[in-house]
């Protein structure tokens, strides 16, 4: 039986994190639709059921992905998810960082270029240098 199912999936993708991620979006959103459509009410059984579709459709489309034999589309759009997950991750990264400095520093946008400078906290008026584009501004940490 384990050879049969090495063979068969001899040559298909198989599973990834875009996988796992879509197989988790899909049963939160079943779980939630179920919960939705168990309710007396006419918008939460329509939204239930809406998520209940979309659920299926996510679990499906995970299926679709691991049996698939397009191995170079399938890494490609997972290389796309990563990129993704790694710009929502990194904007709570450094939301953490601007939370934690808190108390000790500040955070401009350069007005020419929009980069984020951090500069030191209770230093008065202070010219500040861009270190992307070279502009200077002058503000107040």
């Amino acid at each position: 039986m384990k050879e049969r199912l090495r063979k068969f999936m001899e040559g298909r993708y198989g599973a990834d994190e875009l996988n796992r991620f879509l197989t988790v979006c899909g049963w939160v959103l079943l779980l939630i639709g179920f919960v939705l459509s168990g309710i007396d009410n006419k918008v939460t059984l329509i939204v239930g059921s809406v998520l209940v579709t979309l659920s299926w459709a996510l679990l499906i489309y995970s299926l679709f992905r691991t049996f698939s034999k397009r191995t170079q589309a399938r890494a490609a759009e997972n290389y796309r998810y990563f990129v993704c997950k790694n710009k929502v991750l990194g904007w709570f990264r450094r939301g953490k960082a601007r939370w934690q400095d808190r108390k000790t520093h500040r955070y401009f946008r350069c007005p020419q270029c929009r980069a984020t400078v951090r500069v030191p906290k209770g230093k008065g008026k202070i010219r500040i240098t861009c270190p992307k584009c070279r502009h200077q501004f002058v503000k107040k940490s």
